[in-house]
């Protein structure tokens, strides 16, 4: 891998486009493939996790890692059957707002930990450059729309400014008779990698039931569209899947897709 643990920040730059639902179930899709992965909700406008996985908060938690009054290994929730390692919001009354220099030792200590793979659930709006070093690559979620296009354009430029590797996700694709066309991705990101991620009346009831729809129905859409998008980081990060070591070899939804993408597709 380039560096352990690889490290993905799930990111938009306005709520309500899916950004937990696509944090949640990437980090489950990566920790199906037998890595050690932890899911951070760093989501500090509204801690989302814990309601997706039906789980109730607990002790120490981001906040607590984040100002220092715990470790990182104290602040861990284990996710059975998956093993897979969450860092969940604290409940509190006021919002919280992390200090830029306490996010940055943190993800400094988390960048030495032992992880595969590092998912972050990050707060809506553009992030703080201080901690952007320890980031290897930034999902942007948006749905089809023009608005949140628009407005996710913006992240896309910070995060070309700061030099960060980023792709597109474009959330809830065939919902909107107003979805966005080739020519409306190049006009608004330029040369970016990008895929969709389609409508599935799975999502919604994953959420109601409050079990990741990668565990639900493998075969469904939206599970194995997130699928896919895991085997982009596995190459990204120049792992094979544990489980399927010669699963690359076959052709990706992600490589298919790039077939409608501009620019160079899908650089790994």
């Amino acid at each position: 891998m380039e560096k352990r643990p690889y490290t993905i920040m799930v990111a938009s730059q306005k709520g309500g486009v899916g950004k937990t639902t696509v944090a949640v179930n990437l980090a489950v899709a990566l920790a199906k493939h037998d890595y050690k992965v932890i899911l951070i909700d760093a989501d500090a406008s509204t801690f989302s996790v814990n309601g997706h996985l039906g789980i109730r908060a607990s002790g120490n938690g981001f906040i607590e890692a984040v100002q220092g009054k715990s470790s990182i290994n104290d602040s861990i929730f284990v996710y059975q059957p998956l093993d897979l390692h969450l860092m969940l919001g604290s409940e509190s009354k006021e919002i919280y707002r992390p200090d830029a220099e306490d996010l940055s030792k943190f993800y400094a200590q988390v960048a030495k930990t032992d992880y595969d793979f590092v998912v972050i659930d990050s707060s809506p709006g553009l992030f703080d450059s201080t901690y952007a070093k320890y980031i290897n690559d930034v999902i942007i979620v948006t749905t089809p729309d023009n608005p949140s296009a628009t407005s996710n354009a913006k992240l896309a430029a910070f995060c070309a400014k700061l030099k960060l590797s980023y792709r597109l996700v474009i959330n809830k694709s065939g919902n909107s008779k107003s979805a966005l066309e080739k020519e409306d991705v190049e006009r608004l990101f330029g040369d970016v990698a990008f895929g969709t991620l389609p409508e599935d009346g799975l999502v919604g009831q994953s959420i109601l039931k409050q079990v990741p729809a990668c565990l639900m129905d493998n075969g469904a859409p939206f599970p194995a569209s997130i699928e896919e998008l895991s085997r982009v980081y596995l190459l990204k990060a120049g792992e094979p899947s544990r489980k399927d070591p010669d699963r690359f070899a076959r052709r990706s939804f992600f490589r298919k897709f790039a077939d409608w993408t501009i620019g160079p597709k899908y650089k790994n």
